[in-house]
């Protein structure tokens, strides 16, 4: 047993990763020592050499990087809730008295939780625990739909609508037929318009409980719906589009970008927010982009990132007056060395160093993708 060590083929080699053994040449010359980290160059020679797997360590980079990722549990146990919850309601045809209670009450601890955190921000990499994608999503809306709410500074009651709104907008889609909802491809026309039946389906659904508002009725009806008229069921317009749905439709195409689904894998935070930002005024709401831009960690505590400098970094704080814009720490030099001193970088103050790709899900080994 070779404890801290990993045995892997040579062809699943990355850059960043620790050997954890020496390798020699046919003379017998050490070619690449113990503890160094594997760049390009030193994987493609090891391909060359007559071994098919070697041992790779785990090292303090790595050690750092999880470390640094196991924090913030943010909302953990409340959104575990809020899956089950969000299973049984979507395994019904309609909306029972115990489940509509639960809702409610699920809400309301989401509003307090988030009331009681220091600053209005949510770290959207962390949300991505929960495996089914139905859930996951109407939960991250959610979440999501509230922090623009607070930020909006809307009422307890407003917050009420909106996120009981947001947590079952998508709950028309119980009546959607299985096959067609995760089909591994494209939907012909006839499917995709089966599928935006949802929103009047769960408009009914919800419209048959007295115990939730109109408001949020309305959501699940016009999540869909965008500025310049082009959204669907109704086609509205700009105002004629409340403001909680508005909230719920940016919260919700953001969630379903930047996720894993049957037939796509999910973009980067920081693309989603870029093709937002490219639909604001048509699609969505300008006011809203800039609060959704200033409420999300586009690069979470822990993430590793790559920047235009070739360096490699671990994001280790967020600038509250720009989210976007993190304290970098950096682990490997522009040569891919190990850095021993360690330097950390504002990337709020120094504007010509800027972030070209994000690794938020760090799984014990460097990627330059």
């Amino acid at each position: 047993m070779h404890s801290g060590l990993t045995r892997i083929d040579v062809n699943e080699l990355k850059e960043g990763m620790v050997l954890g053994e020496n390798l020699y040449d046919s003379l017998g010359n050490i070619l690449l020592g113990d503890g160094i980290i594997l760049k390009k160059s030193y994987i493609v020679k090891i391909r060359t050499l007559n071994i098919s797997k070697i041992w790779i360590k785990e090292n303090i980079i790595t050690k750092e990087i999880k470390e640094a990722q196991h924090n913030d549990p943010y909302l953990f146990e409340t959104r575990l809730e809020a899956k089950k919850f969000m299973k049984d309601a979507m395994q019904g045809f309609y909306l029972n008295g115990t489940i509509i209670e639960k809702v409610l009450e699920i809400v309301n601890k989401l509003i307090e939780e988030l009331l009681e955190s220091d600053e209005i921000v949510i770290s959207l990499g962390k949300l991505r625990t929960i495996d089914d994608y139905t859930l996951e999503h109407s939960v991250n809306v959610c979440i999501m739909s509230l922090i623009l709410g607070l930020s909006y500074g809307f009422k307890y009651e407003e917050l009420m609508d909106l996120g009981v709104g947001a947590i079952l907008h998508d709950i028309g889609k119980m009546l959607i037929p299985q096959e067609i909802l995760n089909k591994p491809g494209a939907l012909t026309i006839e499917e995709y318009e089966i599928v935006k039946n949802h929103t009047t389906y769960g408009y009914e659904i919800l419209k048959k409980s007295e115990e939730i508002s109109d408001i949020a009725a309305e959501v699940a009806l016009c999540h869909h719906e965008r500025l310049d008229g082009n959204g669907y069921p109704l086609g509205k317009k700009s105002e004629q589009i409340r403001i909680y749905s508005r909230i719920v439709a940016i919260c919700d195409v953001y969630d379903a970008l930047t996720s894993n689904r049957v037939y796509k894998k999910g973009i980067a935070p920081h693309k989603a927010l870029e093709y937002i930002c490219k639909m604001v005024n048509t699609q969505f709401d300008n006011e809203l982009v800039k609060r959704l831009l200033n409420c999300v960690k586009i690069y979470p505590v822990g993430s590793v990132v790559k920047l235009n400098t070739n360096e490699l970094g671990l994001v280790v704080d967020i600038s509250k007056a720009n989210p976007s814009k993190p304290i970098v720490r950096i682990l490997l030099d522009e040569k891919g060395n190990k850095v021993i001193n360690y330097l950390e970088v504002d990337t709020n103050r120094n504007l010509g160093i800027q972030i070209t790709n994000v690794f938020p899900k760090f799984e014990g080994r460097l990627s330059f993708t």
